[in-house]
């Protein structure tokens, strides 16, 4: 099975190389990297020629640099453009965690039945506290069941369920995945691969800076497929507020109480300094 590896960026000349050199040292070596350039006006474009040019496998690469329409569309650009079996987005300021990211994913899509495969994250957050995120596994109508970037989707769900709705500014992940729920148990067709993280992600991506405006697409995926009832609502309205009094705290200065709270959530101290 062939990976594609869709890296949509804008002026991430910061992070770009670190992106690169995770997905071009996997030891699993099928794969592609298609970078969907928003018109970059730093080096970016000339660091992604360099990197590939010097691994001397330019051939797994596909760049396309060019005004898009948000990050649904540069997300579909890479999709319409894949040319693997599997699928997966890798923003252009995260990185895999090691390089044996690829190995396990193609051993648990191996199995006929899976459709899609998803893990954890080393979520490196300065402001509120870095910790290693398991998905929530939760009913969609408490919250995103999955990491969107852990998950790598064999081709022929997106062949099923379409691509990312482009009237989502944020949350177009969210709504994709409550197209799944309309079709399918995401627990009979997915795997989750434990241990180690398959993804580093730094905060400060558009859904983490508006984060209330994302929240509110959720309830907007929600009710576009009936799957708005009172306990969406009440989930709902927590977020809100949780969201709403982490930001307050943000202005006061008192940072570490949502520190705090998200240490004992994750509850796993050990985890993230084994992973360091």
């Amino acid at each position: 099975m062939k990976i594609s590896v869709i890296t949509p960026t804008y002026n991430s000349e910061k992070t770009i190389a670190e992106n690169i050199i995770s997905v071009i040292s996997q030891s699993y070596k099928q794969f592609e990297q298609i970078i969907i350039d928003n018109c970059s006006s730093d080096a970016t474009i000339k660091i992604v020629k360099d990197l590939y040019s010097k691994s001397k496998i330019s051939e797994k690469l596909i760049l396309i640099s060019e005004k898009d329409n948000g990050i649904a569309d540069a997300f579909n650009k890479g999709i319409k453009n894949a040319t693997g079996d599997v699928i997966t987005i890798l923003n252009g300021d995260d990185k895999y965690f090691s390089e044996k990211v690829f190995n396990k994913v193609i051993e648990a899509l191996s199995n006929d039945n899976v459709l899609f495969v998803h893990g954890n994250i080393l979520f490196i957050d300065e402001t509120y506290g870095t910790n290693i995120r398991k998905p929530l596994m939760c009913d969609i109508k408490i919250g995103f069941p999955f990491n969107h970037p852990t998950m790598f989707v064999k081709k022929e769900l997106f062949d099923e369920i379409g691509t990312f709705n482009k009237n989502y500014g944020y949350a177009m992940d969210f709504e994709w995945v409550c197209r799944i729920y309309k079709i399918y148990n995401p627990n009979n067709i997915s795997s989750y691969i434990s241990g180690e993280p398959l993804v580093v992600m730094k905060a400060g991506g558009a859904s983490w800076q508006k984060e209330i405006e994302a929240i509110r697409e959720t309830k907007n995926a929600l009710k576009c497929h009936n799957l708005w009832d009172t306990k969406a609502w009440r989930h709902y309205k927590l977020r809100i507020i949780r969201t709403s009094v982490k930001l307050l705290l943000n202005k006061s200065n008192l940072n570490w109480i949502v520190k705090t709270w998200r240490k004992l959530k994750w509850n796993n101290k050990k985890t993230f300094n084994k992973y360091k």
